[in-house]
């Protein structure tokens, strides 16, 4: 290079002469790479820096085109900014703005900055390009540009989060409020601002604020319940995590505090705290290891222990020790599949007291499902009362099962008995009959009037007593009797017993009203007798009524179908209704209305022989009514047994 060209650079870089070639070692030992270029854009002059940046040796680069330094993609637009660089020669300083890059010999790329001078000299005019590797420099941009974009992204997240979130320096004053801090206490985040946080929000803490402050530098963080004061007066519970951050020192900067209103959980809490105390079983909730974490107060009763006692420890101390081996199966099998299980599951189960004693119980299983796991609730109920009642019952039911065994063959006997009397009286008392006529025959004009007045007694009495044992006999032969159940009209039956009782009827006025009445199944031959009872009753105790009213028909009682016969007769008394359905129990002498006695009795025992009732109501002097009814097929093996009450014989 010319020797004018040195000392021009000299003069114009450092201001001094050459003379001691002091230009050229700063220019050597200079930090940023330099680059010399003449109008045609070829390099004159580079120094070390040039060689280690961009890996060129510096007789590779000297008189090549300035355009080697540059990237491909960039190349064909560059002569142009060259040439009006020299066009306008104007200084352009390091970093104004423009996103440049420089070529390595290997052809990699790296970020750069130029800044430009244009030289005078003897030769013409020269542009000095300083240039520097800016890689760190844009990664360092890059990584800050992340980090504010993550801050801000963070800052928004913070801002909408529902919790309040507040930050804090060590003295308590605030530097940052949230939207849900606003939403919480009601304070704006410009009233916040500036303010310490526990006096701002009157907060009472669950031990010493120093002891909490002391916890904070020791392990960086803090958590627990806070009681604090919203903008209007009132108060709210927070559950509050409390986190110190340090700067890069490692020392104590500022508190992040979160704090979420748990205020509505707390009075849920108290609520189910209240409910679970006073509830009359006692409640047991147990972790999936097994381990008590909560008991009611019907625990400490019901079990003998202290709260203390029971929490943390496994459930298996309330079970019976013979059972406790297998106990932590069925726990795990519950956890493994977790369904309600009601109380009364049919189960055998046994609870132990803290002095060992057994007792049964009802235990009833919900799996609770918590933050911390599944949970599992046991309601317990202990039915040491009801097991006795049950023996006792068991033991009632077995007296009363043998009781009835006993009356039902003492019943079989006396129906043998009844039915065997019975039929041997009526060979006596025929013959009885018989002589007594034939001697009426024989010697009546021979014996005084007083004797043929005893002997019409014996008769009469003969032929009483005849009716009854024919009766008892009935009454004996239906018991014995198997029913020959068929679907059966009831009003046809009602027409064949008018037909019967027409004799009875003739020559009075008697006004029958026969309503539609149901077919059902019933004995066919049993049933007429049931109606020939009523009906003839009715004629018998309307005698003295003129016209006789008497009206057949149904109605539901009670859900169920009903027959009644009714009357205008006579009546009776509903105070000796009980002796009603009784053998031989009238409630009108003999003189006035004839029967032995036995007829309701009869009418009783085939409605009862059917699954039905039979009861009446009556009024002394203005009639009565009789109803019953009869057992449906499905209902016929479960034979209900009404109360009978009011009635004639």
């Amino acid at each position: 290079m010319p020797q004018s060209f040195m000392k021009q650079m000299v003069s114009l870089v450092t201001g001094q002469s050459d003379s001691d070639g002091k230009f050229r070692q700063l220019l050597e030992t200079g930090p940023d790479a330099l680059v010399v270029v003449d109008r045609t854009g070829r390099i004159v002059l580079v120094n070390a820096q040039v060689e280690k940046l961009f890996g060129f040796g510096r007789e590779e680069l000297i008189g090549k085109e300035i355009e080697i330094l540059v990237p491909e993609r960039v190349r064909g637009r560059h002569p142009g900014h060259r040439k009006g660089f020299f066009a306008e020669p104007n200084a352009r300083p390091m970093g104004a703005g423009l996103s440049l890059y420089g070529r390595r010999k290997d052809g990699s790329e790296f970020p750069v900055e130029i800044s430009l001078n244009s030289l005078k000299t003897e030769d013409g005019d020269l542009v000095s390009s300083t240039i520097r590797d800016v890689t760190e420099h844009k990664r360092v941009e890059e990584q800050l540009r992340t980090q504010a974009a993550v801050l801000q992204e963070q800052a928004s997240l913070l801002d909408i989060a529902h919790d309040s979130i507040l930050v804090r320096n060590l003295e308590g004053v605030i530097s940052f409020w949230n939207r849900g801090a606003e939403k919480t206490y009601g304070w704006s985040k410009q009233e916040a601002l500036g303010q310490v946080s526990h006096k701002l929000l009157q907060t009472q803490f669950p031990q010493p604020l120093e002891e909490i402050e002391a916890q904070l530098l020791r392990e960086d963080r803090w958590e627990g319940e806070l009681n604090q004061a919203r903008r209007d007066g009132s108060r709210v519970v927070v559950a509050s995590r409390k986190v110190l951050q340090r700067d890069r020192q490692g020392a104590p900067d500022r508190v992040l505090e979160i704090n979420n209103d748990i205020t509505e959980r707390r009075r849920g809490e108290q609520k189910f705290r209240g409910l679970l105390e006073s509830a009359p079983d006692a409640v047991v909730v147990v972790d999936q290891a097994g381990r008590i974490v909560l008991v009611n107060a019907q625990v400490e009763k019901l079990f003998g222990f202290k709260r203390e006692e029971l929490l943390g420890e496994k459930v298996e101390i309330l079970v019976p020790e013979r059972f406790r081996d297998r106990h932590p199966g069925h726990r795990t099998g519950f956890f493994t599949e977790p369904r309600v299980r009601p109380m009364g599951a049919s189960l055998q189960l046994h609870g132990r007291r803290k002095d060992g004693s057994e007792f049964p119980v009802e235990i009833s299983l919900s799996p609770l499902e918590t933050e911390e796991g599944t949970l599992v609730s046991s309601a317990i109920r202990d039915i040491t009362g009801r097991k006795l009642a049950e023996e006792e019952i068991r033991k009632l039911n077995g007296g009363l099962e043998e009781r009835n065994a006993e009356l039902a063959a003492m019943n079989n006997e006396l129906e043998a008995f009844t039915y065997s009397v019975a039929h041997d009286l009526r060979a006596p008392l025929r013959h009885i009959q018989g002589f007594s006529k034939m001697l009426a025959e024989e010697l009546g004009p021979q014996i005084s009037a007083a004797s043929q007045e005893c002997m019409r007694d014996i008769i009469e009495s003969t032929q009483v007593m005849g009716n009854m044992v024919d009766d008892l006999l009935g009454l004996a032969q239906i018991g014995r009797q198997e029913l020959n159940v068929q679907v059966t009209g009831l009003n046809k039956l009602v027409e064949e017993v008018l037909k019967d009782l027409r004799s009875e009827m003739a020559e009075r006025e008697i006004r029958l009203q026969i309503g539609e009445l149901p077919f059902v199944d019933c004995d066919p031959g049993l049933m007429k007798q049931v109606i020939l009872n009523l009906l003839s009753n009715a004629v018998k105790y309307t005698r003295p009524r003129n016209p006789a009213v008497i009206d057949v028909g149904q109605t539901v009682v009670e859900g169920q179908t009903a027959i009644f016969v009714r009357d205008n007769g006579v009546g009776f008394n509903m105070k000796y209704a009980d002796k009603l359905f009784g053998v031989f129990q009238r409630l009108h002498r003999r003189e006035e209305f004839e029967g032995t006695g036995v007829g309701l009795a009869t009418v009783q025992r085939i409605i009862h022989k059917h699954g039905g009732a039979i009861w009446a109501e009556a009024e002394l002097d203005k009639g009565a009514t009789f109803y019953f009814n009869l057992a449906t097929p499905e209902n016929r093996e479960a034979r209900t047994a009404r109360s009978s009450g009011g009635g004639r014989a």
